[in-house]
């Protein structure tokens, strides 16, 4: 049999049973975080939480949205809108509580990507990863509660905290949910390990490297860590899948493999915010605030994902 074809049959069954493995552990947990979050169950730790937080000398809207955010981000930057509107809450503290919002928001988003996908793929690398990104979020919110217990010190504290969640939804939509997201994943997934394998066996990746050498040698790094970040810019499920192949195949050891997945984020924080995060904000906002918000948010991001890339580097 030619070679290529048997380059071709080994990568096809390789990536198959790969994904029919990980498939088998990121669909269940997919579904049970899903009827989790749409069960209430977030919204329950967010209540049990609120004895411990109301000590906090912060306005009472920043403390709702902030709570809030455990379960739906979005529903918690409504709050700060509303509470803008009605004159409850001043620009200065929707910034500060933007960032306040950062840990609750990274800890919603551990239970719809994190645990379900980034774990069983990476493994031990994944858990290092979420916790870098919790890490991130972690600073920013303690900068944000900070900020807003000094800007809360001479006005008027409103005690009463209120938290409304969204629309509980049945096991079914759960179910269907996963379904709905599976299919892409399973495409994404297969279709990455495979040309993981593929191209690894064909000896692309050497190729490629030598094209890429030139910038990453300044920084003394393996080429194929800005192959991994550039994928990212692409697709991020199809990152951290082929940050799973470079690890199984020993192409990138784990610190490299973090290395290229921040530095991805670094290069895609600009588009993402511009996509997703700025379009909700403006409309949330305003043109002006919504703006701000976004800019102050991604360059202490920033900063930071620029801080951990040269510490692990120095490592």
């Amino acid at each position: 049999m030619h070679p290529f074809i048997d380059i071709l049959i080994i990568s096809f069954k390789t990536s198959l049973i790969y994904t029919v493995k990980l498939i088998s552990v990121v669909l269940p947990t997919i579904f049970i975080m899903d009827y989790l979050i749409n069960s209430g169950v977030m919204e329950k730790i967010s209540k049990n939480i609120l004895p411990l937080t109301k000590h906090l000398n912060i306005n009472s809207l920043s403390l709702s949205s902030i709570l809030v955010c455990l379960f739906s981000p979005t529903v918690g930057y409504s709050i700060l809108a509303e509470g803008l509107k009605s004159n409850k809450i001043s620009e200065e503290e929707v910034i500060a509580t933007s960032l306040a919002n950062s840990f609750p928001s990274i800890l919603s988003h551990t239970f719809t990507f994190f645990l379900p996908v980034v774990i069983p793929i990476l493994g031990l690398t994944g858990v290092l990863f979420l916790l870098i990104r919790l890490g991130v979020a972690l600073i920013k919110t303690v900068l944000g509660i900070f900020y807003l217990n000094r800007l809360s010190r001479n006005g008027n504290i409103e005690r009463e905290v209120e938290i409304k969640g969204h629309e509980k939804k049945s096991i079914k939509a759960s179910l269907y949910s996963t379904l709905k997201f599976s299919k892409r994943l399973v495409v994404v997934m297969y279709t990455t390990m495979f040309l993981v394998i593929f191209l690894s066996k064909l000896g692309v990746f050497q190729y490629l490297n030598s094209l890429i050498m030139p910038i990453t040698k300044t920084f003394n790094l393996n080429p194929n860590i800005g192959l991994l970040a550039l994928t990212e810019v692409i697709n991020v499920y199809g990152a951290v899948v082929m940050a799973g192949g470079f690890l199984r195949e020993n192409i990138l050891n784990p610190k490299e493999v973090l290395i290229g997945l921040i530095i991805g984020n670094v290069i895609t924080f600009s588009s993402r915010y511009v996509k997703h995060s700025l379009p909700l904000h403006m409309a949330l906002f305003g043109p002006k605030l919504g703006t701000k918000i976004v800019m102050i948010n991604g360059a202490i991001t920033l900063l930071l994902d620029i801080f951990i890339i040269g510490f692990l580097i120095l490592m």
